[in-house]
């Protein structure tokens, strides 16, 4: 074989400044480059080889492009070896692949395709860099960013072939000479200044960093990549059969989960995952559903993305919903566009319909899983809806795809402790179990009325008071008691406008079958009059019913109108009140201080003539009234445990 040297014909001299300082950002994105392009090589020789042994012939493309090829071995393992060469201070990046002739390598490493690169690149700024690569295709430049001298061994797999060495250096020149590799494939070797990150004070390579690296981009490529290097003797670094590729009936529960608590470094087992598939698309994938501890990790999960096995990124935006993110997962895809060699993903119009089929894939098929997790398990879902409570609601808002199936499949708890979605609700369980109410309380059971109502608590602790009332008469409502309800609950009723969603104290008087007839007015405005007096200003902007209602043991009650109620808390979320002002969210609520005619204690105070007492009893009541809504004034506590410990003492008198 002639020697061959010249100079890479780029018009600008100054390329290679430009790979370094505009195209890459991370140097470890020259072992992804070469370790893809040597993995394309071995995936060619693989397909030439199966070719072979279908009875086919090469492939017809490849046969046109070579002369008669050698027969191929009936078994071919292609694999990629990463040798760390302290001694004589080079990286050296191997495969078995298809190789390439002298021509080729004149073809596609002497003569990169940068058709007037220098005045192209006059027309980029340092905003757009990140578009250059992707008209070029110049990753095999990028070991020019860790060595000042690259060279290639290289054999093709074509009979007779010969084998050839091609080394250049920085300044752009390059000689090419015979070769001394005898089986078919490639050899990168990049020689590295003492200076470069990769190597160590000592003088020695970091091969720790290394493996890391290959790791990252190459988990799980399907070709064998092993390291040798400082404590590294052949060591396998990816693992080409994953367990998450594997068929399902395949898997154990519990390697999974190792699987999953090992590659994402999480202590907690994942609840349970989705394996999916579109051939249509080319991708495929898993995803796992997290353990949010408690609603303390709500935080945003990890997608990975690989890209015909090459880790490109995570959590990408155009290609992960963005509820769907809050889980973690892995991607891959067989033909997803790249630019910038195989970093980023083209903008153009014809791949974006690619990428939203991506995106979409994955919103059916989380919306698949959770459809047929509640249809099939239902007692699973529900012991799993602490940690999808959040996930579900927000996906609703978020995608109209999911919302369609899944706003019917959301459950809340209710006040005995079961779990029912709205549906189930208004069908009939509005009720206490095992009760039948339904003569006594006006409850429409699904479309008697205009009108359907859904009672819900936000606060269980807060609202213990109500919850208390209502299971008493033996009536059931929904706890609402997730940041996330609250715009929930909004959508739910511009979806369905037949629907209202009152607060348990909002709208009890109805409820609890609450009125006065023409006997009952005389003793009304007696105690009314008696309230007026005790309480005085401590009322506000209160205002003061007296009603009878059938259950006698309640006594007085704070109802707040539901829309009123809503703005002040709206208001109060936005800044515009102080947390804890209970006068300006009274100002801005209608509120109603309820109290209970049929009750003993007042029918006791509205005939007693004993003042005294009749304003101890009143405005302990009031106080217990407002209490139960968390809003008494901490001005008057020592009032309240002053009046508590003077009825304690008269009753010990007694």
């Amino acid at each position: 074989m002639s020697e061959q040297s010249g100079f890479l014909s780029i018009e600008s001299k100054n390329i290679f400044t430009i790979l370094k300082k505009w195209l890459y950002t991370e140097q470890d994105i020259v072992f992804r480059e070469l370790i893809s392009n040597a993995a394309d090589a071995v995936e060619k020789f693989s397909s030439l080889q199966q070719d072979e042994v279908d009875g086919r012939g090469a492939v017809r493309d490849a046969r046109d492009a070579y002369s008669e090829g050698k027969y191929l071995a009936e078994k071919y393992a292609g694999e990629i070896s990463v040798t760390l060469d302290a001694e004589k201070n080079r990286i050296i990046i191997s495969d078995n692949g298809i190789g390439m002739t002298r021509d080729e390598i004149d073809r596609y490493i002497n003569q990169i395709a940068f058709s007037g690169a220098a005045d192209f690149i006059q027309h980029y700024n340092e905003d757009q860099k990140n578009k250059i690569i992707g008209h070029f295709g110049v990753g095999f430049y990028s070991a020019f960013m860790i060595a000042d001298h690259v060279a290639i061994e290289t054999r093709s797999w074509q009979n007779g072939a010969s084998s050839v060495r091609w080394d250049c250096r920085s300044d752009m020149s390059y000689q090419t000479t015979e070769g001394t590799r005898a089986e078919h494939g490639t050899d990168v070797i990049l020689y590295l200044n003492e200076s470069h990150p990769y190597v160590n004070q000592e003088g020695t390579l970091k091969a720790d960093a290394v493996y890391e690296i290959i790791k990252k981009y190459f988990a799980f490529l399907k070709t064998k990549i092993y390291l040798d290097g400082p404590d590294f003797d052949h060591i396998l670094v990816n693992d080409p059969d994953p367990i998450w590729k594997k068929p399902e009936h395949e898997i154990q529960s519990e390697d999974m989960k190792q699987f999953y608590k090992e590659f994402y470094d999480d202590i907690s087992d994942p609840l349970f995952w989705i394996q999916f598939e579109s051939a249509d698309i080319g991708v495929k994938g898993i995803i796992f559903f997290r353990n949010t501890k408690n609603q303390t990790e709500e935080l945003d999960g990890c997608f990975r993305i690989y890209n015909q096995g090459v880790y490109i990124g995570e959590n990408i935006k155009e290609l992960v919903p963005r509820f769907v993110n809050l889980q973690s997962g892995i991607i891959e895809c067989t033909d997803l566009p790249m630019v910038v060699s195989r970093a980023n993903i083209r903008g153009e119009e014809q791949i974006n319909d690619v990428i939203s089929l991506i995106y979409e894939c994955l919103s059916q098929e989380v919306t698949i899983g959770l459809n047929h997790l509640f249809e099939s398990k239902r007692q699973e879902y529900e012991a799993y809806w602490p940690h999808l409570n959040a996930f579900v609601k927000y996906g609703i808002l978020q995608d109209k795809i999911f919302a369609s199936v899944m706003t019917r499949k959301v459950v809340f708890e209710d006040l005995y402790g079961g779990h029912l979605t709205i549906g189930e609700y208004l069908q009939g369980d509005r009720i206490a179990p095992n009760a039948d109410l339904r003569e006594t309380h006006d409850i429409d059971a699904g479309g008697a009325k205009e009108q359907i109502t859904v009672y819900y608590a936000s606060d269980a602790i807060e609202q213990a008071h109500y919850i208390r009332i209502f299971k008493q008469c033996g009536l059931n409502a929904l706890l609402f008691d997730h940041v996330i309800d609250q715009p929930f609950l909004r959508r739910q009723e511009l979806v369905h406008p037949g629907t209202k969603f009152i607060r348990i104290d909002s709208d009890m008087e109805a409820l609890l079958q609450g009125s006065l007839t023409p006997e009952d007015e005389a003793d009304a405005a007696l105690l009314t009059k008696k309230i007026q007096n005790a309480v005085g200003e401590r009322l506000g902007r209160l205002e003061l019913k007296v009603s009878k209602l059938e259950q006698r043991g309640i006594t007085t009650l704070i109802l707040h109108d539901e829309k009123s109620r809503r703005m002040a808390d709206m208001l109060e979320i936005y800044g515009m009140l102080g947390a804890g002002d209970v006068s300006a969210k009274e100002a801005q609520s209608k509120s109603t201080l309820l109290v209970n005619l049929n009750n003993d204690i007042l029918q006791h105070v509205a005939h007693t003539e004993d003042e005294a007492q009749a304003y101890l009893i009143l405005n302990q009541l009031f106080d217990l009234a407002l209490m139960s809504q968390g809003a008494m004034n901490t001005d008057y506590v020592g009032d309240f445990i002053a009046r508590s410990e003077a009825i304690i003492g008269q009753y010990i008198q007694r």
